[in-house]
């Protein structure tokens, strides 16, 4: 589900890869945990696809969260956390 919501965002499909994003997160937070290194990655894409939508607080407040548990999870200087960082920098201003 995860490569179709991929294949969605990059048809600029964004409503309907939200859809399958959001289904991708929850089920992974209820089977692999909230801090489990792919449910953060699919926090990451659903922020992405928000931001594409326009709805950039939700974006924005989404990947920040996103980062606090990046950090706590895989450290401060594990290049997804780096990468999530830069793109919350970016947002901000």
């Amino acid at each position: 589900m995860g490569n179709l919501a991929s294949t969605l965002w990059n048809q600029g499909r964004w409503e309907e890869a939200e859809k399958l994003e959001v289904q991708v997160m929850e089920t992974r937070k209820t089977k692999l945990g909230a801090d489990h290194p792919l449910t953060l990655m699919s926090m990451a894409n659903l922020a992405f696809t928000w931001n594409s939508q326009g709805r950039r607080e939700d974006a924005l407040a989404l990947m920040q969260d996103c980062v606090e548990a990046q950090q706590r999870v895989l450290g401060p200087e594990h290049p997804d956390t780096l990468s999530s960082l830069v793109t919350v920098s970016k947002w901000s201003s």
